[in-house]
């Protein structure tokens, strides 16, 4: 069994702070970083006791590669459509995982980028977990498991086609607010949801999104809208509104989503 773990640092437990009003210092960056790390070995450690051969960890914020359990291996540098691929995977698991933008009462909630205020995919408002999910459900992958704020395990059960397992590390309050649970109580939760959510595999479909499939997106400025209109085949809904369309997932995920990180790294504020 080789499993994927994708992982965000916005709904760990305590990693409140961000994103939005003055950067956040160093050392407060680093202790987050650190009770991401906590979170990811505890589901890594979970996939072992469920009998995984081989585990994959995505990286969406730095890694301490030396700080990794051992029984994974860290994806670097990839891309999410590239990483999918690399192994014929048969779960998807997602870690410290926010909510989508918009939503109310969601701890840092956004999709992708702070530049980005709205995100649909066949009109359903989508956060990472819609996106990253759909991409695995296009390969047949379902997503069996999520742990974040509770905003985020609402949207996972609302949106994944089976009895996803979800674990809310902290009581989401507001946008910077939430509830915290300390490491010693979250890491074995973690480790306990993962084990349920093998025993319930089979009974989690894929994520599949019906073609044809658009993904359409509204920025905080007319200028990154302008920018991703270039790309051939973006359609200019707005003025700060673009959608792409394509005949199946995956290629409508290329032209509507993996080419943003050429145009929002100028413009980006998370």
């Amino acid at each position: 069994m080789k499993v994927f773990i994708v992982t965000d640092l916005e709904g760990v437990s305590g990693a409140t702070q961000g994103n939005y009003g003055p950067k956040i210092s160093p050392e407060l960056l680093a202790r987050q970083l650190a009770l991401m790390m906590g979170e990811i070995n505890a589901v890594v450690e979970g996939c072992v006791r469920a009998g995984a051969e081989e585990i994959l960890v995505g990286e969406a914020h730095p890694i301490d590669l030396a700080a990794l359990h051992p029984a994974a291996k860290l994806v670097r540098g990839i891309f999410w459509h590239e990483a999918i691929q690399l192994r014929p995977f048969d779960a998807v698991l997602f870690v410290g995982q926010h909510a989508r933008t918009g939503l109310d009462k969601a701890v840092r909630s956004h999709t992708g980028s702070g530049s980005i205020t709205g995100f649909w995919i066949n009109d359903q408002p989508m956060g990472e977990l819609g996106y990253i999910g759909g991409l695995a459900g296009h390969f047949n992958i379902p997503v069996i498991f999520l742990s974040g704020d509770s905003a985020a395990c609402d949207e996972a059960r609302q949106l994944i086609p089976g009895p996803i397992v979800t674990v809310a590390v902290e009581e989401s309050h507001c946008i910077q607010g939430a509830v915290c649970l300390p490491p010693a109580k979250v890491h074995p939760m973690l480790t306990a949801g993962v084990l349920e959510a093998f025993t319930r595999r089979d009974r989690i479909h894929p994520l599949r999104l019906a073609p044809p499939v658009t993904f359409r997106i509204e920025y905080r400025h007319s200028l990154i809208a302008d920018e991703h209109s270039l790309i051939p085949g973006v359609k200019r809904e707005g003025p700060r509104t673009v959608s792409y369309t394509a005949g199946n997932y995956y290629d409508a995920y290329m032209g509507g989503l993996a080419v943003l990180r050429s145009v929002l790294y100028k413009y980006d504020a998370t």
